[in-house]
């Protein structure tokens, strides 16, 4: 189990077609944001208000009925982002 939780932060704006935007956060602390565009073709992280950086795949894994999470993939990207 990661000790990264994901929590929607809801879209980047009220566009049908905007991205979805997730914050992650390690400790009770904000650590990263993640998105992904409507269609879930792209997906993006980032520190806090720092410039995106793209990913190959989807990291972030549940919704609906299953809680958020981070793929084993996300987590090593994530630790590699924060250091």
């Amino acid at each position: 189990m990661s000790a990264y939780v994901v929590t929607n932060a809801g879209r980047e704006s009220s566009d049908p077609s905007s991205n979805y935007l997730f914050d992650v956060s390690r400790g009770g602390r904000k650590v990263a944001e993640l998105s992904h565009d409507y269609r879930g073709d792209e997906y993006q992280m980032r520190l806090p208000g720092a410039g995106w950086i793209s990913l190959p795949d989807r990291i972030i894994v549940g919704g609906g009925p299953k809680p958020l999470t981070i793929s084993k993939a996300g987590v090593q990207a994530l630790d590699r982002l924060l250091g």
